[in-house]
């Protein structure tokens, strides 16, 4: 099964960081898998996502461009506008909403945000389970202070 993930956020938010954990979970679990990320101009503040296509077969994926997303992972809507016309009629859509608010009250959330939105895209989605996603974590962010935060986020 091929699953087409598009994340887009503001540069600063960990979109990418997003995308490269999917990327090293996929990995590890031998799933064929790419990564193409896109910024604009002035990387804080501006425009900044990827696209990350996985092959649950574990066939090499050949071409990293994607034509109607399976999800969107949503940082912040202020740029998400233009490609939500991509969509398809399956396609499902991970962002905060009101209840993750309070879940997370205890978190500085904007520093935050890309571990909270990941964790609901992981629950969704299905594809990993948490021990795949935590040691993608690790192998992102390889120094523990940051890493052991990153996971203990991950684990709210």
């Amino acid at each position: 099964m091929v699953r087409e993930i598009f994340v887009i956020g503001v540069g600063g938010q960990g979109a990418l960081s997003i995308g490269e954990i999917i990327l090293n979970a996929a990995n590890k679990k031998n799933y064929g898998a790419s990564f193409y990320p896109f910024y604009g101009s002035q990387m804080r503040g501006g425009e900044a996502g990827c696209i990350v296509k996985i092959d649950t077969d574990g066939k090499d994926i050949l071409n990293p461009t994607i034509n109607s997303p399976d999800d969107f992972i949503i940082l912040n809507d202020k740029y998400f506008d233009k490609y939500e016309k991509f969509k398809n009629e399956n396609s499902k859509y991970y962002r905060l909403d009101e209840t993750d608010a309070e879940k997370y009250k205890d978190i500085d959330i904007q520093k935050n945000l890309n571990i909270v939105i990941l964790k609901k895209y992981i629950k969704g989605s299905l594809l990993f389970d948490d021990e795949d996603i935590i040691e993608a974590i690790k192998m992102k962010f390889r120094k523990e202070e940051v890493y052991s935060k990153m996971i203990k986020i991950y684990k709210v």
